[in-house]
């Protein structure tokens, strides 16, 4: 049980200094190998998403015995739902469903997953999808407050652990160079000896867009890679407005902003500003990559295909000439999405600056679109185009 792994945390730690050689124990730094160990040693949650859940019937071919016949067998036609569940992507799945809960209800579902969803079959009636959902939610979400519990008063636990390792090393040490001392008797060198580099890199456990390391004096510029997986995260993100559109719709377009700034900052750190100038005017948000680059990411209200081309030129006059990116997210109020998205696709179609037969489509609420660059006729501009769902 998590409960217990976390009860025999100074044990484990214990176990897992005493492997480490002394002359390492006493050149790292304290503050970062007690990081290092923490890091080690928490869990992470495993989330999961019934805002995307589906479900899908089917049939099974059941073996039964007919007690009335000698017991002879036959086959009878079940008819049983199968739900599919997003889960975020965990890399000990495996060994989190290995560990469970102190708390139980009846047996535990055989989980079964297909990539990062998981799916449970029931039987094909109301009652048994409910239970079957909260299922998930007890033995995941008891999982999941354990982990949030033991995480909470790890660095406590191992603090006074790791301390007195390091204070037994190093009384040791000075009990040893005070005996060499009396000895008075040179200290061999071993001259092929190298010293073990003393390195922690505590496991990141959030996507951050890392520095690039420099081999010679280039122009900087944005990785499209960088780019799509910040995107992909304001796309995810903004999904979750949607499933409580009431409460978003009444903010304002700054609001709606801070909400997305604030959550940007906490997953890819000291990028992302609200308000920030850049050229001609005030964008909404600019993520500050490396050397100064930023992308542009305009927010705005659908009001309409005129609108919509407006937003693309405003845009246009935050870019320089070295910006070959932009993001242009759009909240709907309104219902109708698929028109709102239709209408956006006429409008960018009819710009000036649109580049024919590259707009793509990556999803129902968002597509990508080549442009003319505002600032050099020679170079290509790529505009990532997205809409979150408000209407209730």
């Amino acid at each position: 049980m998590f409960q217990t792994y976390y009860q025999q945390i100074n044990r484990i730690i214990r176990e897992n200094i005493d492997k480490e050689e002394s002359k390492y124990l006493l050149e790292v730094d304290p503050a970062e190998y007690l990081d290092f160990l923490v890091e080690q040693t928490k869990w992470e949650t495993l989330t999961w998403d019934e805002s995307r859940m589906t479900i899908e019937p089917f049939s099974i071919k059941a073996e039964r015995r007919d007690e009335f016949h000698s017991g002879r067998t036959y086959q009878l036609e079940e008819h049983r739902f199968r739900l599919r569940i997003p889960l975020s992507h965990h890399p000990q799945r495996k060994e989190y469903f290995k560990f469970g809960p102190s708390t139980f209800w009846g047996a535990e579902p055989a989980w079964k997953f297909e990539d990062d969803v998981l799916v449970l079959e029931v039987e094909m009636n109301e009652q048994a999808v409910q239970k079957g959902v909260e299922q998930v939610r007890f033995w995941l979400g008891n999982r999941n407050k354990e982990i949030e519990t033991g995480n909470s008063q790890l660095r406590d636990r191992i603090k006074p652990v790791w301390e007195a390792k390091r204070k037994q090393l190093e009384e040791k040490q000075n009990t040893t160079q005070a005996l060499l001392q009396n000895l008075n008797i040179p200290l061999h060198q071993d001259l092929n000896a190298r010293g073990r580099p003393v390195e922690i890199k505590p496991r990141q456990l959030r996507t951050v867009i890392e520095k690039p390391k420099a081999t010679s004096i280039l122009e900087p510029t944005l990785n499209r890679d960088d780019v799509m997986a910040l995107v992909d995260f304001i796309e995810q993100y903004t999904r979750q407005f949607e499933t409580a559109p009431k409460s978003y719709q009444k903010m304002e377009e700054e609001e709606l902003r801070d909400l997305l700034v604030g959550m940007m900052n906490a997953n890819y750190p000291r990028s992302t500003t609200g308000e920030t100038f850049n050229k001609l005017g005030k964008t909404d948000i600019s993520l500050r990559v490396d050397s100064g680059q930023t992308l542009v990411c305009e927010c705005k209200f659908w009001s309409g295909a005129k609108a919509y081309n407006d937003a693309i030129e405003q845009l246009f006059n935050y870019l320089t000439w070295r910006q070959n990116y932009a993001v242009l997210l759009h909240f709907c109020k309104l219902k109708n999405m698929t028109t709102a998205v239709e209408e956006g696709k006429r409008a960018v179609g009819a710009n000036t600056s649109f580049t024919p037969d590259t707009m793509q489509m990556q999803s129902e609420t968002r597509f990508t679109s080549r442009h003319t660059h505002p600032q050099d006729t020679r170079k290509s501009l790529e505009i990532f185009h997205l809409f979150v769902d408000l209407s209730v």
